[in-house]
């Protein structure tokens, strides 16, 4: 009976996905920007060193609340954000390429003013284009941020 009993938890454990993935890059100024996405769970920003990391968002006591996510198609591509918003500050992570440029980093704006801008040395791994499969809300100022690169 054990014996049926452990084989069934087996089976059960494999057979259930945990769908998570963590999007992250070194940036220009060697240190580390990531956004860790889980199915039923806040995404989770990091921004530091391989040793520390010096912020984290969203901050426990305002949950999901206040991420959001924004895309849009171009004629010659196409642009990709997740934005976490803390007080007056907004930390924005971005996937995009049209004609002419390319971007992948984080803009930290406070208020509506780019106080911030950090380029991946290599683009984000993954890109962003699977932050839709999350839970986030899309973002009511996808206009403010979505040409900012």
């Amino acid at each position: 009976m054990k014996t049926r009993i452990a084989i069934a938890t087996v089976f059960v454990l494999l057979s259930a996905s945990v769908y998570a993935e963590e999007f992250t890059c070194q940036l220009e100024n060697g240190k580390y920007v990531s956004v860790f996405a889980e199915q039923g769970k806040p995404p989770v920003y990091r921004y530091g060193t391989l040793a520390k990391t010096e912020i984290t968002l969203p901050v426990p006591q305002q949950p999901n609340n206040n991420v959001f996510y924004g895309h849009q198609m171009f004629v010659a591509g196409a642009s990709t954000y997740i934005r976490f918003k803390n007080g007056n500050y907004s930390y924005v992570v971005y996937d995009g390429e049209g004609r002419g440029w390319n971007f992948n980093g984080v803009i930290v704006y406070k208020d509506n003013n780019i106080i911030s801008k950090k380029e991946c040395k290599e683009p984000l791994t993954p890109s962003l284009d699977n932050i839709k499969d999350y839970a986030i809300k899309m973002d009511p100022y996808l206009e403010t941020y979505i040409y900012a690169p």
